[in-house]
């Protein structure tokens, strides 16, 4: 206890007690209350029997009968009960003291009801019921509402219970044990600790007994559930559940139509994703960690964490001579003039996958200037070079590298600028690597260039070919810059958009880099011209790619917007990737590509 004996302790505690300490020694002994734990329950004891007696002498010299109190006694007992009272309140004081510092010792109760994760190119919004109690960062808790518009993402609720998800998809976490899922696909994994966990669809009920199963919840159309591992049970939201549950075991499905009818549905296991792929992490992938100061009049500096090779190369913001155009992400490009490379050593792969690298390029803008770009893996063994020059655009544009092959967990990821003509330099922004998708040629129509202001369609042309695309265009389908007579939205990635118009367009071009039995989705913006847009329809060799549960997609008015395909399982390393409308007006494409989704099933 402090530097005191138990017997200093105990008569000061007295004194206290009987109202005789004074000054000093009552903060020393506050101190020592405050320090020492057994302080504090020594007090607590000594205060509750001295309480005690002074009730039982009290009582005994209420009840006796005499027919004078000496007003010495009675001074005495005020006294006594002023400290008693006293007392009792510090007391009461000092143990909501320790209740408050035990329980800002203690794990304090946490109503974060789970965490999630999201896989690389991915897009979610996060809201929560109360605002101004939100839990922080990727959190969820009662009322939590997630909704994923691209990509897939990994939950892990507080209950144990584990959830793949994929867009679109709209849930509201309810409780630990319980979400509804208005729309999406997803797996569940639920340990026999948190057996009961429920899901609730529009159409469904699920409950789970301690299993593995997929749920299926489009937007438009009959909702599945297919069971793994284990079993659930099954009922109508809108039913009786007592009257429609049913039992299901491994290896068994069901499809509910929105009339409340069950049906026996082909049991689909490869249809859900179980394992969220972890990403590639590049040292300062946008080139804004050392920052370029105001102060310098050059307005441009080394970069950090990557290696180069060239005379003129650095990083810039948007003071000249460099980057005179707003960055594809902050306020810092890296820019190689004339010819060069920058490079960094990169960990985490696995040398029996294929990875892709992709960047954001532009140029300086320079009369005539045009720079030519490629990307490596390991030192230039695995290259990928896209089609065509690189000019100045008005948006960064988005090169895919397609599949690249590494030896070992670690490789050098290089990428390069060639002149082509005049003083180029090439801008590069916002480096990436995931697991291998296949390159769309051209995905965001950027070639041929076409002059400032005009656009160019099949119509006319003869064999449906705009000499320079690796498109193949037909009827209304074509290509316009930013500003041209169809007044478009400007373009989310370039200078160029294609362009669909009428029942007749189309174009369509050769996708290569599939790995079969991987799950892939594909990305695009799409945006309707004010006078009214098309609709319009995406194919890959013959089959259609469904947009939550739908075949034909329709675009907004007046600006773009992503449109995420449901995940589909490559069949082959090649394919035919195919757009046309499905009835009049026009719409704009741009930024077609594919998203890596999930590993081939053993």
């Amino acid at each position: 206890m402090n530097e005191n004996s138990p017997d200093d302790l105990e008569v000061r505690i007295i004194q206290l007690l009987d109202g005789e300490l004074e000054g000093n020694e009552i903060e020393r002994l506050d101190a020592d209350l405050q320090n020492d734990r057994q302080a504090r329950a020594l007090y607590l004891r000594m205060a509750a029997l001295h309480s005690a007696l002074e009730d039982h002498f009290i009582s005994r010299s209420e009840i006796a009968q005499v027919p004078l109190i000496p007003v010495e006694r009675l001074l005495a007992r005020q006294r006594q009960r002023m400290v008693r009272h006293s007392m009792t309140a510090a007391a009461a004081l000092l143990v909501v003291s320790a209740v408050a510092l035990w329980m800002k010792m203690a794990p304090a109760p946490s109503d974060n009801l789970g965490r999630f994760h999201v896989a690389h190119d991915s897009s979610f919004t996060l809201t929560h019921n109360n605002k101004e109690d939100a839990p922080f960062g990727n959190s969820l808790r009662a009322g939590s509402r997630l909704e994923l518009s691209r990509g897939v993402l990994e939950i892990k609720f507080s209950s144990g219970a584990r959830s793949v998800v994929e867009a679109p998809c709209a849930m509201v976490v309810l409780a630990e044990n319980r979400i509804s899922m208005e729309e999406g696909v997803a797996w569940f994994e639920v340990p026999p600790a948190a057996a009961g966990f429920t899901i609730d669809t529009p159409l469904l009920r699920i409950v789970d007994l301690g299993t593995e199963f997929g749920v299926l919840a489009p937007a438009n159309g009959a909702h599945e559930v297919h069971v793994i591992k284990g079993s659930v049970e099954v009922s109508s939201a809108g039913l009786d559940n007592r009257q429609s549950k049913v039992a299901l075991k491994a290896g068994q499905a069901r499809r509910m139509d929105a009339n409340g009818k069950l049906f026996n549905t082909a049991f689909d296991a490869a249809r859900f994703i179980t394992v969220l792929h972890k990403p590639i992490v590049i040292r300062n992938p946008d080139f804004d960690s050392q920052k370029v100061t105001t102060q310098d009049p050059a307005g441009y500096g080394p970069i950090a964490d990557w290696a180069t090779s060239g005379e003129d190369i650095g990083t810039s913001d948007r003071l000249k001579p460099f980057l005179n155009q707003p960055a594809h992400s902050g306020s810092h490009v890296a820019f190689i003039q004339n010819r060069g490379a920058i490079s960094q050593t990169v960990s985490g792969f696995d040398p029996s996958k294929h990875y892709t690298v992709t960047y954001f390029v532009s140029e300086r803008g320079l009369p005539g200037a045009a720079t030519r770009t490629s990307v490596s893996l390991d030192l230039g063994s695995s290259a990928y070079s896209p089609a065509g020059n690189i000019v100045k655009t008005d948006a960064f544009r988005r090169i895919v590298s397609g599949p690249l092959a590494v030896f070992g967990p670690t490789a050098n990821i290089e990428i390069t600028a060639d002149a082509f003509s005049g003083d180029a330099a090439l801008l590069v922004d916002t480096v990436s690597i995931s697991r291998a998708v296949p390159a769309v040629p051209d995905g965001g129509f950027e070639n041929p260039v076409q002059s400032k202001g005009r656009f160019k369609q099949a119509v006319g042309i003869g064999t449906g070919e705009l000499s320079g695309s690796a498109w193949s265009f037909a009827g209304g389908g074509g290509i316009t810059t930013n500003g041209s007579a169809f007044a478009p939205p400007m373009a989310p990635e370039g200078s160029q958009a294609a362009i669909l118009q009428d029942s007749d367009a189309g174009f369509r071009t050769m996708v290569s880099g599939f790995e079969p039995g991987v799950t892939y989705s594909l990305s695009l913006e799409a945006a309707g011209r004010r006078g009214g847009a098309a609709d319009f329809r995406v194919m890959l060799d013959g089959g259609i790619l469904m947009f939550g549960g739908s075949e034909n997609l329709s675009p907004a008015i007046g600006s773009y917007q992503t449109f995420t395909s449901d995940g589909f399982t490559a069949s082959g390393e090649s394919a035919t990737l195919r757009f046309e409308t499905s009835d009049d007006g026009t719409t704009f494409i741009d930024d077609i590509r594919f998203n890596f989704v999930a590993e081939a099933k053993d």
